[in-house]
């Protein structure tokens, strides 16, 4: 069988390079979220309030960010498996390094190692996705992917936790090193670059007869730019609240301890684990693909502002809190419009433009952004997220909601300029 029918199949090379770089993105999603797990504990140890807890947090981002754009050009030219590899064994020298730092200035300077470690991660894994399998499977792919991704933030809700508490902070690191190692190991002896003949590599993507694939277009596509944001928005909903503000809300709104705010929490996550891949599948037609975006984009907006803000049971939260999870894993469906609306031969630098996004809005910006609105309702000028009031942190997530509503007009907007592009290449072909 040829190389190009077996990847078009989905051969035993596919789907084994495809396995190690979602296992790859799964670790880097954990450390993303390992404060989350251990707010109690960062907070006595380095004498945190809000505003720092969030800076500690996105501290990751910083690095993670600014190389999203060289990283994504170097997997076009080098290939996932060496940048994959040394990316785990950079995770975990700095995986030790946070786990026994002794001061917050560590513990900060840490975080930015482990942003430049995990920043190969999510590109690599895109684009491992994209040179395998073919483009009909992508979105499917990419969920299958984020499911991986999002059952990382299941881990590191209910597994994580018990761990650092049986064996601390600085063990816990060694454990998840150990993790890692492994997979750096799996990268070098697994994980193939791409298959040896491929005649979609080679062809021009005639869905994009406009796109001549030069640096340029790609960082100038209009499509890339308002796809990476309208799923940067829904991966606001696992990274930024799922990945540190839901727990102090969930304490507060159910009347729980932390450890039980964090174990059902993992709802969240496990849910996106299944939505991610199911709305891939209902995305394998690209003229699907708009569609679940915006009714995703209307029920995410509704299901998270009726999840901060209306009265109801505990059932009722945990329901909203699993449909929230089920539709934030239609960022899989945007990066197959992100994908479609590049060439082949810029995808990496595509995803990386992409993942940058998705990093800034979901990461940093609506972290700071709430733990500086719930600090400034402190006469002190600090509060500890685990002793607000619900009143107090519902003030501070409407940011989070806020975001969720941006969703609606974003995704019509999309639909809008895909439409256009697909009419402006029908033209063309004629």
């Amino acid at each position: 069988m040829a190389v190009a029918d077996a990847t078009e199949l989905g051969g035993v090379r596919a789907w084994v390079s495809w396995l190690i770089a979602s296992l790859c993105l799964l670790i880097q999603f954990v450390v993303q979220l390992q404060p989350s797990a251990m707010i109690g504990e960062l907070e006595s140890a380095f004498d945190l309030d809000a505003n720092a807890l969030g800076q500690l947090t996105a501290a990751y981002f910083v690095t993670y960010l600014i190389l999203q754009v060289p990283v994504g050009w170097l997997l076009d030219h080098v290939g996932p498996r060496v940048v994959l590899g040394i990316s785990m064994v950079l995770t975990l020298g700095g995986l030790v390094w946070f786990g026994y730092a002794e001061s917050l200035g560590w513990a900060t300077a840490a975080r930015v190692g482990l942003g430049i470690a995990g920043a190969p991660a999510f590109p690599a894994a895109a684009l491992t996705a994209a040179r395998w399998f073919p483009a009909r499977r992508f979105a499917l792919m990419m969920g299958l992917t984020e499911a991986f991704t999002l059952l990382g933030g299941v881990f590191v809700d209910l597994a994580l936790p018990q761990i650092q508490k049986l064996l601390g902070r600085g063990s816990s690191g060694l454990v998840l090193g150990g993790a890692a190692g492994v997979m750096a190991l799996a990268c070098f002896f697994g994980l193939r670059n791409a298959p040896q003949s491929n005649k979609e590599q080679s062809q021009p993507d005639q869905r994009n007869p406009q796109d001549s694939g030069s640096i340029l277009k790609t960082v100038l596509n209009a499509r890339l730019w308002i796809a990476a944001i309208h799923g940067g928005l829904f991966f606001g909903v696992v990274a930024a609240f799922g990945g540190l503000w839901a727990a102090p809300f969930l304490r507060a709104r159910l009347e729980v301890s932390e450890t039980s705010a964090v174990g059902l929490l993992s709802i969240l996550f496990f849910a996106g684990a299944v939505g991610a891949p199911f709305l891939g599948l209902m995305s394998a037609r690209r003229s699907w693909r708009l569609p679940v975006l915006c009714i995703a984009s209307v029920v995410c907006a509704s299901v998270s502002t009726a999840l901060i803000y209306m009265p109801g049971p505990m059932i009722l939260i945990v329901i909203l809190l699993g449909l929230a999870g089920f539709v934030a894993g239609a960022f899989a469906v945007d990066l197959a419009v992100v994908r479609d609306s590049v060439a082949q031969s810029r995808r990496g630098l595509a995803m990386g433009i992409a993942n940058l996004v998705f990093g800034i809005i979901g990461g940093p910006l609506l972290l700071v952004l709430i733990g500086a609105e719930l600090n400034a309702q402190s006469e002190s000028g600090g509060l500890s997220p685990m002793s607000a009031s619900l009143d107090q942190i519902r003030f501070a997530l409407v940011w989070f909601v806020a975001a969720m509503v941006l969703l609606v007009p974003l995704g019509f907007s999309l639909w809008y300029l895909v439409h256009r592009a697909d009419q402006r290449m029908s033209r063309e072909i004629e």
